[in-house]
């Protein structure tokens, strides 16, 4: 009987272990998947920053060499700077959001011409930029890269001295008025004040024109936006090429009336008045001179033939 229920006992507890076995595999699987799955994942998160980053990079390096090589372009073309300090700058956007308002902007400071007046003798690295604008609101810039600090100028090329970078925001009061690309480079375009010390230690500034070389790359720079009166000359340009091309005839102009003249009109009107005004009293003075030699005529006086 003894080896009977050994035998019961183990048969049952092999049966035990056996229907617990899928249980317990059913409990360990989804925890080892899951961990695998979220190993991958990170991976996969992982490689993808690394690839975002990349990208940016790529897209930054992409962005700095089209830039530097646009304001050289621009910049080369000037002889001297139109400011004492005798730099210029060179302004760009590296993006805008015309919806949220928000920009990233491109500053690079370059030395065209040899400093005169008060900034004669004043280092490159102790002037200080500062930026204004109308409409608009930047947080401080960054310096991006400075070149190598030079006191005399080697060549005739522009030189590069700093390279800024900033984030920045439209009003958002300015942003309910209609969002041309006129109003928006102006909304983003900036006062570029100078400032250092003289060599007495007297603060001095002035102002750098951003228009010598502004949106040359980025945003704006397949734009153009003239006034009405540039607008005016280049119609003007277009006709005399064609003219020049036989495409279109010469009209003469002042030959036909190709409005309603209401000038001619008025003066027509005034001169017909003045004219029948001239013309009646020269009637009257008539009659009265030959009533004058009848009435001479009859009391036997000699009349006089004397204009009256």
């Amino acid at each position: 009987m003894v080896w009977i229920s050994a035998a019961l006992a183990s048969l049952l507890a092999s049966s035990a272990i056996a229907s617990m076995e899928p249980i317990l595999g059913g409990m360990m699987e989804p925890r080892a998947t899951l961990l695998e799955t979220r190993l991958d994942d990170a991976n996969v998160d992982s490689l993808r920053r690394r690839q975002n980053t990349t990208t940016a990079d790529t897209n930054m390096t992409q962005w700095n060499t089209d830039t530097a090589a646009a304001c050289m372009s621009a910049l080369s073309s000037l002889g001297t700077a139109s400011n004492p300090s005798g730099t210029a700058v060179c302004y760009n956007l590296f993006s805008l959001d015309t919806n949220a308002g928000t920009f990233m902007a491109d500053l690079r400071l370059y030395q065209v011409s040899t400093p005169s007046g008060d900034f004669e003798g004043i280092p490159p690295q102790d002037i200080s930029v500062g930026l204004q604008y109308n409409g608009a609101s930047v947080l401080p810039p960054s310096q991006v890269n400075q070149s190598q600090k030079t006191t005399k100028r080697q060549s005739s090329m522009p030189t590069l001295l700093q390279t800024y970078m900033f984030p920045g925001q439209i009003d958002k009061s300015q942003m309910t008025q209609p969002m041309t690309m006129g109003v928006l480079e102006a909304l983003v375009m900036p006062t570029v004040t100078l400032t250092g010390k003289n060599a007495v230690g007297q603060p001095v500034s002035t102002n750098v024109s951003a228009n010598e070389a502004a949106f040359v790359n980025g945003i704006f720079s397949n734009e153009v936006v003239m006034s009405a009166f540039s607008m005016a000359s280049l119609a003007v340009d277009n006709i005399t090429a064609l003219m020049h091309e036989g495409s279109i005839a010469f009209v003469l102009p002042g030959v036909n009336i190709l409005i309603f003249p209401v000038g001619l009109v008025l003066t027509s009107v005034w001169l017909v008045i003045g004219v029948g005004f001239y013309a009646f009293g020269t009637y009257e003075r008539y009659n009265y001179r030959d009533m004058h030699r009848r009435m001479k005529a009859r009391e036997g006086k000699p009349s006089y033939s004397a204009r009256i």
